[in-house]
């Protein structure tokens, strides 16, 4: 009956992570979800495109379960939001099974699996249709942790195929899989025990394919990453966001400051992780390596959405277990109870307090999906004379700025949403929009940001968004591309979009 030691408390965390963010299945997509659905859905018709990038994010793990998506759910967004959480589930079941494996109690993996699941600091890849590569990722690790040996234990075939198939999963899940080769490294030193030289030469392998990625990902993708920015100021995120875990402060999504709690919760980590690598504990080491690596490919985007926080704070409370574990093993057996009690009492405490959290953070998430199913609803209105194999030309006429609204007043935790400030209220990609309004699997509408020299000649047709709704002002302008523009010089914010048949 070893099985119901998993399927009972994972059932338990799956349930109250449905339970916790139920309340999203109601909502729409929201912003790049359409243009991940948009991306999808032209790969189950061109299957190259299923390892394909999407504007030179490399995620195809994600386009696989969109695609999945749309063939269990079509368009209707529950099913997608199901998925998320889903996956946000299993995910937390996988944290409290890497817990054990990495020798924490049972009932401490399981505490800490349920309270990264209900955490906000792993909000935004469960509430984001968008952002599940994040879950993906780290699946792929958890997963690979599993895979791996146990001291004194040699390689077999099985443990092999499984760790290169979750090595790969997590190539193709996001990018900071490139940091595969620290954690191979903690798994083989603070797991496995093994020498320092030894677990170096371990992670050789995967050090070289992560080179070679980077090599390649640049090679194939030279645009401009416009998200860094060229100072050391982005770095005072880090003490900020080890103080928001440590609950110094709340976390931030932007403009940092070094503070007393920043500095304190960097010191408070320092010992932490010091005193987990001199009594050798494997969730301590492995949590370290968690906590501290995934930060590094983005230490300079001035900017730390909850998609940045979900994995160090992994990391975080496997750190914080093992370190706990060590100071148990040395205190006296009469104050041991005492100490378990005072732990219950603070991660109900945390747990409680998270839940309130996220419960709060969905509000603002309902009203970003009230402003889609308005614009939604805008673009259905208009649909009935949306011509096919043609250009549009969209301009943007009002300056109604909701995501801005919510941001200002939030009613959960200061948030950062990324307006599209070229399409309609700024909320999501036009084409993208368009080709989940029509609901039509033989119809796709694209994009083309070449669109005013591409059309220049072709006649098209004009729709212009107000508040309220789309207005067709011409099915037959000539010079499209040119009229396009004359408009944009003109100070209108436009796009131009192409729906068609596909074949």
């Amino acid at each position: 009956m070893r099985w119901l030691r998993v399927v009972l408390p994972g059932s338990v965390v799956v349930i109250a992570t449905l339970w916790l963010y139920a309340p999203a299945l109601r909502f729409e997509l929201a912003g790049d979800d359409y243009q991940w659905v948009q991306h999808a859905h032209l790969a189950m018709h061109r299957p190259m495109l299923l390892f394909a990038d999407l504007d030179t994010f490399y995620r195809p793990a994600s386009t696989w379960t969109l695609a999945l998506d749309r063939i269990l759910w079509g368009y209707r967004p529950l099913g997608y939001h199901l998925t998320n959480l889903l996956l946000h589930g299993l995910a937390g079941v996988g944290l409290a099974l890497v817990g054990r494996r990495l020798g924490l109690p049972w009932l401490v993996g399981w505490a800490l699996g349920l309270l990264w699941a209900t955490s906000p600091f792993s909000e935004e890849p469960a509430a984001s249709v968008a952002i599940r590569f994040e879950d993906l990722l780290l699946l792929a690790w958890l997963g690979m942790i599993l895979a791996w040996p146990r001291p004194g234990q040699r390689w077999r075939t099985g443990g092999g195929v499984a760790a290169a198939g979750f090595t790969a999963l997590a190539l193709l899940s996001k990018e900071t899989w490139v940091i595969t080769p620290g954690l191979v490294c903690a798994l083989e030193f603070g797991f496995r025990k093994t020498d320092l030289r030894r677990a170096l030469r371990t992670a050789l392998p995967f050090l070289a394919l992560a080179l070679a990625y980077a090599v390649i990902y640049f090679l194939a993708f030279p645009g401009s990453k416009n998200y860094y920015e060229g100072s050391l100021r982005p770095l005072l995120k880090v003490p900020h966001q080890l103080a928001a875990f440590l609950v110094l402060e709340g976390l931030a999504p932007l403009a940092f400051s070094l503070s007393a709690a920043g500095v304190v919760a960097v010191v408070a980590t320092a010992f932490v992780v010091v005193f987990g690598l001199r009594r050798h504990n494997p969730a301590a080491i492995v949590g370290a390596a968690l906590l501290l690596l995934p930060m590094l490919p983005t230490l300079l985007v001035p900017y730390l959405p909850t998609r940045y926080t979900s994995i160090p704070y992994v990391g975080f409370l496997l750190l914080l277990a093992g370190a706990a574990q060590e100071l148990v093993r040395e205190t006296r057996s009469g104050w041991r109870a005492v100490e378990a009690v005072a732990a219950v009492v603070v991660l109900a405490l945390v747990l409680v307090a998270g839940a309130v959290a996220v419960r709060a953070d969905l509000n603002d998430l309902r009203r970003v999906s009230e402003a889609h199913r308005t614009l939604l609803g805008e673009a259905r209105a208009c649909l009935d004379r949306f011509p096919l194999q043609r250009p549009i030309l969209v301009v943007r006429e009002e300056n109604d700025n909701p995501l801005r609204d919510i941001t200002t007043s939030p009613l959960g935790m200061p948030k950062l949403l990324f307006p599209r400030h070229s399409d309609p209220y700024a909320l999501a990609d036009a084409a993208a929009l368009f080709e989940w309004v029509f609901g039509r699997e033989e119809v796709s509408v694209r994009r083309f940001d070449d669109g005013e020299q591409r059309f220049r000649e072709s006649d098209g047709a004009v729709l212009a968004h107000r508040t309220g709704g789309f207005s067709w002002l011409s099915l037959e302008a000539p010079r499209l591309g040119e009229l396009a523009r004359t408009t944009r010089e003109a100070g209108s914010r436009t796009r131009i979009i192409y729906g068609a048949h596909l074949p």
